[in-house]
């Protein structure tokens, strides 16, 4: 099963591992990608020579550059488009070398560069959360009629079953995939102004340019491309917090319900798995505690993206390489963090006899509101028939009773319901709401959901641009 990121590396994906996503190497080519570009759109505009254009797309790829020896520039300069445009010019011929970089700033180039990165860490995070959909939709499906205590305050509230549970989860996962595609427009977009953002380089064909640019990039585009504007991306970090969040409680969850004094789920994990190198008999949860944590450092990128929003004037580095450490940080935590949520998905075990049995402890109690609510429906009212069951419910806490028995002794209960219908009424199957019906709704739209994710993954991979508002 290839889920997790370590197998995103097989050379049989076609992909680069997760931990390359972000490399000195990843941002060397997208800076040239940023470069091609640029002078491909020049060149249609007749602003450079077509055949410069044509010279500097050849030579515009890593293989062509010392990756060492620009490096090694770059700790010199201090300025890495600076270096960046030194080697590739040098490798141009026939004298296209004099238009790379034309009337362009780094900061252009940097974090155009960084906002492709970002679509190509997308399209991989998008993908897990696809899975992480299909496997809650199994898990709702099979807990579906699985009946469980539902708990608030984390004491026994009302049943349950688990697939409501899941259900849950699979509304508040569908939300953040809504947030996610509709910011797509707003993250995923180019702003290329020049030195300050007003185009001063470009003349008249400033803005045809950047609009030429985005095109060419699939890129959304501002209005105004001021080098004081980073707001889209540190929505995007945002947004991967809040998602941190949200997969952190699920794994909280079912990290807490595999403790032996609930042992109502566990992770499958295989005979192998060894627990401690002390304890032979420990079999620790292992998924979940590896998604909590790494939910955790992702979260911690959210002050560092706030901060970066603070820019000075009409640009200023200091906020980019706040705001781009933060970046490259918490991209690839997010695709590790939801490849292992859903393989953790995909290996939890349901145990429905520790379910029944946890139902049991409270002696009925977790069914008492159902006794209210008939008895209020008998004509007794609704604050009469509460005050009857919670006295009821304290006196068989107190005296170690079963509650059933003394609700059927209770004469004002007994004056409008008989004892058959309380016993009954204490059944947790017969007080679900709309638990299995809510399991299997849910299921169905994470599935479909998952389908239309996907094929928004395979529209990010063919470059399908985005037009920013």
């Amino acid at each position: 099963m290839k889920t997790t990121p370590q197998n995103e590396s097989d050379p049989s994906s076609g992909r680069k591992p997760v931990g390359e996503l972000f490399s000195i190497s990843s941002k060397i080519q997208a800076w040239l990608d940023i470069e091609v570009a640029l002078a491909e759109s020049q060149a249609e505009l007749g602003m450079i020579p077509i055949e410069a254009a044509e010279e500097i797309a050849h030579k515009g790829k890593l293989e062509w550059i010392d990756r060492t020896a620009l490096l090694a520039d770059i700790e010199i300069t201090k300025a890495p488009i600076v270096s960046l445009v030194r080697f590739l010019a040098g490798v141009c011929e026939r004298g296209a070398g004099d238009y790379v970089h034309w009337g362009a700033t780094t900061q252009n180039v940097m974090q155009a560069a960084e906002v492709l990165l970002i679509r190509e860490s997308h399209q991989r995070l998008l993908g897990h959360l696809a899975g992480c959909l299909d496997a809650l939709a199994v898990q709702a499906e099979n807990g579906a009629e699985l009946v469980m205590a539902g708990r608030t305050q984390r004491r026994h509230a009302l049943p349950i079953t688990f697939g409501f549970k899941v259900a849950a989860w699979i509304d508040e996962l569908l939300r953040h995939e809504e947030r996610l595609r509709t910011a797509e427009p707003r993250v995923f977009t180019l702003i290329f102004g020049g030195a300050v953002g007003a185009m001063h380089s470009f003349g008249d064909a400033g803005e045809a340019l950047s609009r030429k640019l985005a095109d060419k990039l699939a890129l959304g585009c501002f209005d105004v491309p001021s080098r004081s504007v980073n707001d889209h991306m540190v929505e995007y970090v945002l947004l991967l917090g809040l998602l941190a969040s949200s997969c952190s409680k699920i794994a909280q969850e079912l990290y807490v319900l595999m403790s032996e004094e609930y042992g109502e789920v566990y992770e499958d994990l295989g005979a192998d798995v060894v627990g401690s190198s002390t304890m032979p008999q420990k079999v620790n949860p292992k998924l979940s505690v590896n998604v909590i944590a790494v939910a955790a450092q992702l979260r911690a990128q959210v002050n560092l993206a706030l901060d970066a929003g603070h820019i000075s004037h009409e640009g200023d580095a200091v906020p980019s390489k706040i705001l781009y450490s933060a970046i490259d940080t918490a991209c690839p935590l997010a695709i590790e963090m939801l490849a292992g949520l859903e393989e953790l998905l995909t290996r939890v075990r349901l145990v429905p006899e520790r379910m029944r049995a946890n139902l049991g402890l409270t002696g009925g109690m977790i069914n008492c509101e159902n006794v209210m609510m008939k008895l209020a429906s008998h004509g007794m009212g609704r604050q009469v028939a509460h005050d009857v069951v919670h006295e009821a419910a304290i006196h068989a806490a107190r005296t170690n009773r079963p509650v059933a028995n003394i609700l059927s002794d209770n004469k004002l209960i007994n004056a409008v319901m008989p004892k058959a219908e309380v016993i009954a009424a204490l059944a947790p199957e017969s007080h679900l709401g709309d638990s299995v019906r809510l399991a299997g709704k849910l299921a169905g739209r994470a599935r479909h959901q998952a389908g239309l994710v996907r094929q928004r993954v395979a529209a990010l991979g063919h470059g399908e641009a985005h037009s920013a508002p």
